[in-house]
């Protein structure tokens, strides 16, 4: 089987993955809150201990193949050997600086380290991301994973590094996804008990395991993936040039990538918990409060901010409408339906530029909520597809082991053989109408708080 690892920005997943595509075993490692704060708090031994944890709960003894899928851009500047000798440089803490003609997500926070910590820098043997890390320390072998040719100019090339100046010796080869890495070596410096020789799969950045996870793979389908943050996932025959979305290469190459990027969505539904006492909760416990408030019964709205042309990033945000009468699950529902809000809106804007939506897949913990995806069906009227491994990095990461070790041709195959849907949730006819009408008076209603804000700003 085999062991598919994700490292996340707030905790780590492991599982192992039948050659079925069915998750045989799971475990989950919480990073410290502290440590998610910046300041430099972030150490890269909470990867590595995360995963020897993983091993041992799944059991080394069961493991064909090792292939591990991490957030980024995230980079960690690191001895012969694999190990940090400075700071973790993670996606969203603000280290960075920006390059004149680079469109690469991961230099411009090695560039942030030779201003900000020379020494640092210069002591670099490597610059890997937070996956590379661990193939290295389990293999001995350094490299930096790509989705693709077409993916290259988002990560470095020989000739950048030198017209900008950078050490180039100091920046591993860069091997496609969906091939073998290395192997575990007979003396890892990352010890985990797995047996010398097995295959480490090159997955590299978790977002392009979402997709393939979830069978995103044909144009027109759709990967609504969350976390911290929230991306809307439309997968394109070509770019369009939205400046409201941001547009990649896809998984497949090929294809193009095109987001409704939500910035702050899973972060904004931890604070709303942490703001009404419920961090011990259950998640189905504040699920459950929440889906006890009828969409039709009055409870505040939430707008995420208030600054102009950031409704989707949680900064300045407001409450409206609230009374003595509500408590927390009212504030829930309020939460929640703005983030059914924005996500209808990411939808409208693809369907405005003739990209038509009629179904979602859905990656992440929200595909472990019932009462979530009825709600989300509901706000923007189209289906939302489960898959069965609701983790869909883990499975994304099975695929690409798949293709590495010959089983498919490629991760269109892959992903066909591997991925399967166990949920349908069709929006309920009845609440159409309702959440028609609460959508047009949300968005009016923010653009009048926008323009009060704007004229009357908060503490002058």
């Amino acid at each position: 089987m085999v062991l598919a690892v994700d490292i996340g920005t707030s905790s780590m997943k492991g599982g192992l993955v039948t050659e079925n595509g069915y998750l045989f075993s799971y475990h989950r490692v919480r990073f410290p809150h502290t440590a998610l704060t910046g300041g430099g708090h972030f150490s890269a031994d909470l990867w590595t201990e995360g995963f020897r944890e993983i091993v041992e709960a799944v059991g080394p003894e069961k493991v064909d193949a090792v292939a591990v899928s991490g957030n980024g851009p995230t980079m960690v500047p690191v001895d012969r050997e694999g190990r940090p000798v400075g700071p973790v440089l993670l996606w969203h803490f603000n280290q960075s600086e920006g390059l004149e003609k680079t469109s690469s997500y991961y230099l411009p926070k090695i560039n942030w380290l030779r201003i900000n910590e020379p020494e640092v820098y210069n002591r670099a043997s490597l610059f890997l991301s937070c996956p590379e890390i661990l193939y290295h320390q389990l293999t001995g072998d350094p490299v930096m994973v790509s989705p693709h040719n077409g993916f290259l100019p988002y990560i470095w090339s020989a000739e950048e590094l030198d017209r900008l100046g950078l050490k180039r010796e100091a920046f591993p080869e860069i091997v496609p996804m969906g091939t073998v890495a290395g192997r575990i070596s007979r003396r890892p410096v990352l010890d985990t008990g797995l047996s010398p020789g097995i295959p480490v799969i090159a997955c590299g950045s978790d977002f392009m395991a979402s997709l393939i996870g979830t069978g995103a793979v044909r144009p027109g389908c759709i990967c609504d993936r969350a976390g911290t943050s929230e991306g809307i996932n439309y997968c394109a025959t070509s770019p369009l040039g939205n400046a409201n979305l941001r547009e990649l290469p896809h998984a497949v190459e090929g294809y193009t990538n095109i987001s409704a990027i939500l910035s702050s969505t899973g972060s904004l539904f931890e604070w709303y918990r942490h703001l009404t006492g419920q961090e011990n909760f259950q998640y189905h416990e504040t699920m459950e409060g929440v889906s006890r408030i009828p969409p039709e019964q009055d409870h505040p709205f939430f707008f995420p901010s208030l600054k102009k042309g950031h409704l989707w990033e949680f900064a300045n945000g407001m409450f409206a409408g609230l009374d003595p009468g509500q408590g927390k699950f009212e504030l829930g529902r309020a939460v929640m339906e703005a983030i059914g809000f924005a996500v209808r809106r990411g939808l409208e804007i693809f369907e405005n530029e003739g990209l038509p939506v009629d179904e979602i897949r859905v990656s992440g913990g929200q595909g472990k909520s019932r009462v979530w995806n009825q709600m989300k069906a509901d706000i923007t009227g189209k289906t939302i597809l489960i898959p069965e491994v609701e983790d869909a990095e883990l499975l994304g990461c099975a695929c690409l082991a798949g293709v590495a070790m010959g089983r498919f041709a490629d991760v269109v195959e892959a992903s066909d053989a591997l991925v399967k849907i166990k949920h349908v949730i069709r929006p309920h006819e009845h609440l159409q109408e309702i959440y028609d009408r609460k959508y047009r008076r949300y968005r009016e209603a923010c653009e009048a708080a926008i323009a009060f804000y704007h004229k009357y700003p908060y503490g002058q």
